[in-house]
């Protein structure tokens, strides 16, 4: 009898240890996400030329990824024209089985 209970507890442990390493591998892949989210962003303000419509877009369209995007013009030139942005973005790092979930930023400068 002592041998079953061993057996079943040693399975729920093993299931346990799997389900975590399951859940640090989805939280590695949405940290990669958001690394790739944030770079097409920066990407997409400096082929813009920073313009205004389109970093409110790209706002708008992290809020409804359901990412947070802050762009804060940094850097400007001669004529009030913008040639730095600090992008950050910020989302959800987790272990979303265990329901443990901590805010993280990625900060950049689009140049």
């Amino acid at each position: 009898m002592g041998t079953l209970a061993k057996a079943f507890i040693g399975i729920f442990f093993l299931a346990l240890v799997a389900l975590a390493g399951i859940g640090t591998v989805m939280a590695g892949a949405d940290t990669t996400a958001a690394q790739n989210y944030h770079a097409d962003v920066m990407e997409e303000i400096e082929c813009s030329n920073y313009n205004d419509a389109v970093m409110a877009s790209c706002i708008q369209q992290a809020q409804a990824d359901g990412y947070g995007l802050t762009i804060t013009p940094v850097l400007y030139d001669d004529m009030s024209n913008v040639q730095t942005a600090e992008v950050i973005l910020t989302y959800q790092y987790g272990i979303r089985l265990f329901h443990l979930s901590q805010p993280k930023s990625i900060r950049g400068f689009a140049r």
